[in-house]
């Protein structure tokens, strides 16, 4: 499907995220001592990668593919090889993960402990308070369920 994709430059993904917080361009312009014209530049192409990448790993992974936003780095799809609604995230910090739905006990697990961290991390940068002491699959829900109602999706199989 993509003969090459690449992901977004430091300054481009700096750009992302302060425009995903609502930054206005000027004032991102301004703080990085830029041109206005660069910013929309710069957050067009991240975007652009952004899609790449995502598709990609949706792709790989056999993804049916329902919404994607460029602008959150976020797709919601599903894999029916694991019978799951399945979640994409995109991340300068934590760059692509797929993530399914799931119960599962993440004590026998592991992975727990990265889970974890890459979860606290995503609802961090997306400033969804989580409380202590919740295995993985209980943050990925409710991560995830707030990012679909954020980005106005609703649920979707």
């Amino acid at each position: 499907m993509f003969t090459s994709f690449r992901y977004p430059t430091k300054k481009q993904n700096l750009i992302w995220l302060k425009r995903r917080q609502k930054i206005a361009p000027s004032v991102i312009a301004q703080e990085l001592q830029v041109s206005r014209p660069f910013v929309s530049q710069a957050q067009r192409i991240a975007e652009q990668r952004i899609k790449k990448l995502l598709l990609n790993a949706a792709q790989v992974n056999r993804i049916k593919i329902h919404n994607v936003s460029t602008r959150y780095g976020f797709a919601l799809g599903f894999c029916p090889a694991n019978n799951a609604r399945t979640f994409i995230t995109y991340s300068p910090d934590y760059r692509v993960q797929v993530w399914f739905d799931h119960e599962g006990d993440c004590s026998n697990c592991e992975e727990e402990t990265e889970c974890g961290r890459i979860l606290r991390g995503l609802a961090e940068e997306w400033n969804i308070g989580i409380p202590i002491g919740m295995p993985p699959t209980r943050i990925a829900k409710i991560l995830f369920e707030r990012i679909i109602e954020r980005l106005g999706w609703g649920k979707k199989e």
